[in-house]
C-alpha cells in the first residue's frame, strides 16, 4: 500500500511539473496565433535548458532554475497575481484590518502590502507602480546602509581635493545626488520597516555642508513638492520623466546661482512614455498595465543648437553648441539620469558636454575631447543617482587626475 502511494505521489509531482509545458506545447501546435500573442513571456529569456542529467545533491535547484526561466504565462500570471493582491488588499484594508489590529494590538497599524520582487530585482508596488530593488536601493529606503564617520570623511577629502583644483582653474564645481524613485513616491512602496528616517544621503549631504564649503545638492524636497502638480518619475521605469528632469535641472540652476523658469510657465503637453525598463526587467507583460504618458515640454524654442555630436544614451557622450549667448562651457559627468536633462542643459549654455561617468580603475577611459572639455570647463557638475552614490568617488578621482595632468602639461610648457 505504501509503495503504491509513493508511486501515486511521484506521478502527481511529475504531472504538476510537466502539465504546464505540455499545455504550452499544445497551444503552440493547435493555436499558433494564440501562441504568438502569449510568447511575450518567453522571448529571449529562455537561456536555461532542461537538465540533460540530474545530480542528487542539487537536482531540485536544477529543476527550479529551469522552470523559473521557462514557465509559460509567467508575466501574465504575475500581473494577475498583482491585481488580485491589490483587490484583496483593498477589501482587507477597508473591512478587516482595522478590526483585527484593534483586537490584537489596540490600535491601527496602517495598510500592509508585503514586499514582492519578481524577475531581475523588480519590486511590485501599490496601484501598479514598480520599483527597482537592486543596487542597495531598499537599504537606502529603509535607512540601513548608513556610512560610518570615517567613510564620510574619506569621501569628503576626495571632494575637497577636486574643489581645490577647480578653484585654482576657475571652474565652478557642483556635486549633485539625485533621489531614488522610492524616496519621492514612498506612498506606492510595499510595507517596509524604516529603521532610520535620517538616511544615508541626507546624513552625508549634511556632513559635507557642515565640514566644508563644497557645494552639494540633493533635491529631494524640490521633487516631493513638484509631484503635487506633476508626475515626476516614471511608473514603470526607475528613472525620472521629463517633468522630474526639468524640476531637477532648475534646482541645479538655483544651486549655481543661474536664472530659473518654473515648469508652470512653459507650454507643456502630454506624449507617450518612451521607456519602461522595469516591465522588461521583471519579465512583465506590458499589455497588462495601463499605458503611461510623459510630458512634452516646449523649452526655449528660440534657441538653436549646432555642432550636435553623440547621443542621449546612458553610456554615451552628448555635446552641442547653442546661440543662447552666455559664453559658458558646461560639463556634466554622471549616470543615466543625466540623459533626461540634456534637452534643457544644451539650450542653456553656449557649449555643453554631458558624458557618462566612467568608474573603472583605468584612468584613461575618457575620450580626448571629453578630457579637454573638463580641463576647460566654466561649470563642472558631478552627478550620481542615490543608489550609485559610491560610484561618484572613483569618478571624482578620475577627474582629479585629468585636472592634475593638465597642470603638469602647463608647467612643462612653461619650463620649455
Amino acid at each position: 500500500m505504501k509503495k503504491n502511494m509513493g508511486i501515486i505521489k511521484i506521478g502527481i509531482f511529475m504531472g504538476v511539473l510537466l502539465l504546464p509545458s505540455l499545455l504550452w506545447l499544445g497551444i503552440r501546435i493547435f493555436s499558433p496565433r494564440l501562441y504568438q500573442e502569449l510568447d511575450y513571456d518567453l522571448g529571449e529569456k529562455t537561456a536555461v535548458e532542461f537538465p540533460r542529467e540530474f545530480h542528487m545533491t542539487d537536482y531540485t535547484r536544477q529543476l527550479e532554475a529551469y522552470y523559473n526561466d521557462n514557465a509559460p504565462f509567467r508575466s501574465t500570471l504575475i500581473s494577475w497575481q498583482q491585481k488580485l493582491s491589490g483587490a484583496l488588499e483593498g477589501i482587507y484594508a477597508d473591512h478587516l484590518q482595522g478590526r483585527l489590529t484593534r483586537l490584537l494590538y489596540g490600535q491601527d497599524s496602517g495598510d500592509f502590502l508585503a514586499p514582492q520582487v519578481v524577475g531581475n530585482n523588480v519590486l511590485l508596488g501599490r496601484q501598479n507602480w514598480l520599483f527597482f530593488a537592486g543596487d542597495d536601493s531598499i537599504s537606502s529606503y529603509r535607512g540601513t546602509n548608513l556610512m560610518e564617520q570615517e567613510q564620510m570623511a574619506a569621501c569628503l577629502d576626495l571632494m575637497v581635493q577636486l574643489q581645490k583644483l577647480c578653484d585654482e582653474k576657475g571652474i565652478r564645481l557642483q556635486f549633485l545626488i539625485l533621489p531614488n524613485k522610492e524616496q519621492v513616491y514612498s506612498e506606492y512602496m510595499p510595507s517596509y520597516v524604516i529603521e532610520d528616517s535620517y538616511k544615508r544621503v541626507d546624513r552625508f549631504v549634511d556632513y559635507v555642508r557642515e565640514h566644508s564649503n563644497v557645494s552639494i545638492l540633493y533635491p529631494l524636497e524640490e521633487l516631493r513638492q513638484a509631484k503635487a502638480q506633476w508626475q515626476i518619475y516614471h511608473q514603470y521605469d526607475t528613472h525620472w520623466n521629463q517633468a522630474g528632469a526639468y524640476v531637477g535641472t532648475q534646482a541645479l540652476y538655483r544651486a549655481l546661482g543661474l536664472p530659473t523658469t518654473g515648469l508652470e510657465e512653459l507650454e507643456v503637453g502630454r506624449c507617450d512614455a518612451t521607456t519602461s525598463d522595469l516591465l522588461i526587467l521583471g519579465g512583465l507583460d506590458a499589455s497588462q498595465y495601463p499605458p503611461e504618458q510623459d510630458y512634452a515640454i516646449n523649452y526655449r524654442p528660440e534657441v538653436t543648437l549646432s555642432e550636435v555630436q553623440g547621443d542621449k544614451q546612458p553610456t554615451g557622450t552628448y555635446s552641442a553648441r547653442s546661440d543662447c549667448g552666455n559664453d559658458l562651457r558646461f560639463v556634466m559627468v554622471g549616470d543615466s539620469f543625466r540623459c533626461f536633462m540634456i534637452d534643457y542643459l544644451a539650450k542653456d549654455f553656449s557649449h555643453s558636454v554631458i558624458t557618462y561617468r566612467e568608474t573603472s580603475d583605468n584612468r584613461t577611459d575618457y575620450a580626448p575631447e571629453v578630457v579637454e572639455s573638463i580641463q576647460n570647463a566654466d561649470i563642472l557638475v558631478m552627478e550620481a543617482v542615490e543608489r550609485y552614490d559610491s560610484k561618484l568617488m572613483p569618478a571624482i578621482a578620475q577627474v582629479i587626475d585629468i585636472l592634475q595632468n593638465a597642470e603638469r602639461k602647463d608647467e612643462k610648457g612653461e619650463a620649455e
